[in-house]
């Protein structure tokens, strides 16, 4: 490999909430948030250097090898043509989320979500004024299926303004087909529902599976859609808060556009956000992706397959996409309520209680991988000793 990603920082030094330690401790090994304990690829240290070394941080446009970067990319990877204006940002995914939410739909209207859930995706329907409205996964075989008789009954009875599709799915990591893709889409348009897509976790894939953009879907997707995303989770650019926002209808397009002028975006951009945007869409960092994807896929199936070796307790699923475990552990013996708590006291972990989830994340955890083999290892080596303890 070109790129080692076994030596990295020791993040409990360098403000990362991750792994922020808990007061007395520091010992604890971080693996909640979702982002990546590396390095990022050599493209962004050298975009973002250029910026610094200028030193002059005045107001500026995003220039055409940023637009292009975006489109090539796209095309390099989905054969998917990008129109120019379809392109808007906003400084952060979440943000623009929120944002569309409250544009796209009016207070006491309902919004549907799968569940499990992003709680802070929840929190924006719900501080929109919306109702938040779920569509439960169905869990078989240790793989989470979409119940489409409860997805279109909950739209034919409670007409919801939006449907807000987490694809790849948080916490899950499900990876949705264009089957499945297509179906959503063809229910949505009968009854008039918009779709918001929040593809955040697009990057990493394992497995042969491949991500499909919802423009890509159907030309009734676009439509119907608005297509948000980020390179951030894959690149780990974070701190560098930047989000790209497509509508392809342009009637959506212009009310959307009329809505984000007062915040004043398009005008005060940040050079450094992109410059690293421009830098890693350009396929300057393809390389580099590809090896942390199969970094990545190693520390998944070393961990899946040493829990079943050992015995723990728990069942680890399988994620399709992105670096975050959801893990079953209704058969450890642990109160739901203090499974993150018994994992951070017992073994130093610190992660994600399944209840942040929703009551259909009772009794699992999300645990981030996206940390060295060392510590992977480390959590391993700590959980047996955890359950040993425990029975």
């Amino acid at each position: 490999m070109n790129y080692n990603f076994n030596e990295t920082l020791d993040h409990r030094f360098t403000e990362s909430m991750r792994w922020r330690q808990p007061e007395g401790r520091s010992d604890v090994l971080g693996m909640g948030t979702a982002d990546l304990d590396f390095c990022c690829p050599p493209c962004v240290k050298e975009a973002t250097l250029a910026v610094c070394e200028e030193n002059i941080f005045n107001y500026r446009y995003k220039p055409d090898s940023y637009y292009q970067a975006i489109i090539s990319w796209f095309d390099r990877k989905y054969g998917l043509a990008v129109n120019r204006e379809w392109i808007s940002s906003i400084p952060g995914t979440l943000s623009a989320i929120h944002m569309a939410v409250r544009l796209f739909s009016k207070p006491g209207n309902y919004v549907l979500m799968q569940t499990p859930y992003f709680t802070p995706l929840k929190a924006g329907i719900e501080g929109a004024g919306c109702r938040f409205l779920p569509n439960p996964m169905v869990l078989k075989e240790g793989r989470y299926e979409l119940d489409f008789e409860d997805f279109e009954e909950k739209i034919r009875q409670y007409r919801p303004s939006l449907f807000l599709l987490v694809n790849p799915q948080n916490p899950t990591g499900r990876v949705f087909t264009m089957e499945e893709l297509l179906r959503m889409v063809d229910i949505c348009a009968k009854y008039n529902v918009r779709i918001i897509s929040d593809e955040v976790h697009f990057l990493i894939t394992y497995d042969g599976k491949k991500h499909i953009p919802i423009y890509a879907v159907s030309e009734k997707a676009r439509e119907i859609s608005i297509l948000i995303f980020s390179y951030s989770k894959g690149f780990n650019i974070m701190s560098l808060p930047h989000a790209m926002v497509f509508i392809a209808n342009r009637a959506l397009r212009e009310q959307w556009d009329r809505f984000v002028y007062a915040f004043n975006f398009n005008y005060a951009s940040n050079s450094f956000c992109i410059a690293a945007v421009t830098a890693v869409a350009s396929g300057a960092a393809d390389a580099w992706l590809e090896e942390l994807t199969l970094y990545l896929q190693n520390n998944r199936d070393r961990f899946i397959h040493a829990v079943k070796e050992r015995s723990l307790p728990i069942v680890p699923l399988k994620p399709e996409a992105s670096f975050l475990f959801w893990i079953d552990c209704r058969h450890s013996g642990i109160e739901a309520e203090k499974l993150d708590q018994v994992f951070l006291d017992r073994a130093g972990i610190s992660l994600n209680n399944g209840l942040a989830h929703g009551e259909d994340g009772r009794g699992f955890v999300r645990m981030n991988f996206a940390v060295t083999e060392k510590n992977m290892q480390l959590a391993l080596e700590r959980m047996t000793g955890m359950f040993a303890k425990y029975e």
